[in-house]
């Protein structure tokens, strides 16, 4: 493609000399623009890309000063072509631009040539569907502004443009010759994790679950357990709220409570709890914590399938007294709470998490319950997949091939006894709406209610499952549905329907096709179906016989609107 590229400018550069008559012996220096690196997702699908964009200016003062009448009817032919009014007061004027030089050629007329100039520029263009925007960010003069592109700046702006220095030579005709070569080295690339086909398929979930639950949001969140990457990140919202918005989880915190208090000692499997549906924190404060109704006699996995308030609070009690208010505080801190996660976008919010010396005299009967916290989804579901983890938590990634950070916050005893109260939740407990005969799903429901705004509610419903042998961790988060008042109703219906769905889409050759018309996709792996489908965009010439693609030409991210297709097995 480099090659292509500077015969191109060379022809280009050869005409220019027969129109300019440049005297002989002449030596020439071409600037080659260097390009952004791309974006792929972990499919290697593009997500974002530079290409070389011509723009035309007309250069005002030159014209003025070789003016003659007859150019007046080429400069109303040139306006009429253009679309353009040109303004003789200015000093350039610009004409158009196109990604095909001679599109603006063709539009010159030829006693006009001389003065209009023809330089190369850069453009960014980017997937903006799906939220993936959100994602990838935007470049600006050259910078990343937000997104990835900001975050990997650096790495994808890390370039140097080439040259082609030449000779004109000859008589009447001249030729020219290539003196020096120096290829651009454009900038790196990088490959999120995100996966396009699973964000699209969980960005249509959120948004008809926004429609159907009048709620003022959906987001979901999907992570890979064993690796920490993100496979999907999903808001209806028009900002990030997934890492620069925090939420109170209600009882979503629990199960990361009270693992920390089964390894303490302070519980045990065994543990048995009254709840007469209410709870004074305090008994010199009348400040009641309740429950949805009495739980009665229950045991801790019946205190986390009916998830019980009093249960919870009673527990932590429990740690303050043979502990102290820090030790409690130590346990949402080690599963990340009050910390940026370290995920590869800018501006992450630390979250809520006040140090013991600024709580109220019940802090520590509130936070068990998800309260007096605020943690951003994507903290939320960090800790609550160090429990399907073997309990070691690992940092969140949106880079491929990265090594993120992990550390265990609890034994792999309690992770393997809390896994199991997990599943009972949805068997028998508050999150049964989430469940799918035949399959092992695992989750916990959380509702709290909105600070300041009586009657609205955050509903989370955080999971784990398992498709193709791979382990998944979910989260689901909906503000404000309509009518509703618990998550069992909402949050946790929504998490069954993004398992169903990947279920589907794992069934299936699904992939789906995302094509800008006259961008060659990477379609390397495709089967002959898609092929032929890309016949709405592209002229396709298929080479060779086979069910799937093994190459490719030209290659994904350049600007044509004929792909040549090998086919393989």
């Amino acid at each position: 493609m480099y090659f292509i590229f500077v015969i191109l400018i060379f022809v280009e550069i050869v005409k220019l000399f027969e129109v300019n008559k440049i005297e002989e012996n002449t030596i020439v220096y071409e600037k080659i623009p260097s390009l952004r690196g791309k974006i792929y997702d972990c499919d290697n699908q593009l997500l974002a890309t530079s290409l070389p964009l011509y723009l035309a200016y007309f250069d005002v003062d030159f014209f003025k000063r070789l003016y003659n009448p007859s150019y007046d009817f080429d400069i109303k032919l040139l306006e009429s072509r253009f679309n353009v009014k040109i303004d003789f007061n200015k000093r350039f004027v610009k004409l158009g631009e196109s990604f095909d030089i001679n599109v603006l050629k063709q539009k010159i007329p030829v006693e006009l040539r001389k003065f209009v100039n023809i330089s190369i520029n850069e453009k960014r263009l980017r997937l903006e569907n799906f939220g993936l925007e959100q994602i990838i960010g935007i470049v600006r003069d050259g910078k990343g502004i937000n997104g990835v592109e900001k975050s990997f700046n650096e790495i994808l702006s890390k370039k140097q443009d080439g040259e082609i220095n030449l000779k004109v030579s000859g008589g009447v005709t001249k030729e020219a010759s290539i003196i020096q070569y120096i290829p651009p080295i454009n900038g790196q690339s990088i490959v999120l994790s995100i996966d396009t086909d699973i964000q699209k398929i969980l960005y249509e979930i959120a948004f008809n679950s926004k429609i159907n639950y009048h709620a003022e949001n959906v987001g979901i969140i999907l992570m890979e357990t064993k690796t920490g990457k993100i496979r999907a990140l999903v808001t209806t919202n028009n900002w990030p709220d997934y890492f620069m918005g925090y939420i109170e989880p209600g009882s979503a915190m629990k199960p990361m409570f009270y693992s920390a208090a089964l390894d303490l000692g302070v519980i045990t499997e065994d543990s048995t709890f009254v709840c007469k549906g209410y709870i004074y924190p305090d008994s010199e404060l009348d400040i009641k914590i309740s429950d949805i109704h009495p739980h009665g006699l229950l045991d801790l996995k019946e205190a986390i399938s009916e998830s019980c308030n009093v249960a919870a609070v009673l527990t932590s009690k429990r740690i303050v007294e043979e502990y102290n208010n820090e030790t409690l505080y130590n346990i949402f801190k080690t599963f990340g709470f009050g910390e940026k996660t370290g995920i590869e976008l800018p501006n992450e919010i630390e979250g809520v998490l006040n140090s013991p010396d600024k709580w109220s005299k019940i802090e520590w009967a509130y936070l068990p319950i998800g309260y007096s916290i605020g943690v951003t989804p994507l903290q939320l579901i960090t800790a609550f997949n160090s429990i399907f983890n073997d309990g070691i938590l690992i940092k969140p990634t949106l880079i491929e091939n990265s090594t993120p950070k992990k550390y265990r916050v609890m034994s792999s005893n309690t992770a393997a006894k809390m896994k199991k109260f997990l599943k009972d939740v949805v068997e028998n407990g508050t999150g049964i709406f989430a469940k799918i005969p035949g399959m092992d799903i695992y989750g916990k429901t959380g509702t709290s209610e909105i600070p300041g705004k009586e009657g609205s509610y955050i509903m989370t419903f955080e999971g784990n499952f398992s498709l193709n042998s791979i382990d998944y961790t979910a989260l689901v988060w909906v503000t404000n549905p309509e009518g509703y008042s618990l998550s069992s109703y909402v949050a946790a219906p929504i998490f069954r329907q993004v398992v169903l769905k990947l279920k589907e889409y794992y069934s299936e050759d699904n992939r789906m096709i995302y094509v800008t018309p006259g961008l060659v996709p990477n379609i390397v792996g495709w089967n002959i179906r898609q092929v032929f489908a890309l016949e709405k965009y592209f002229k396709v010439k298929i080479v060779g016989k086979g069910l799937y693609v093994k190459k490719q030409f030209p290659e994904p991210g350049s600007f044509n609107d004929e792909i040549v297709v090998y086919l393989g097995e």
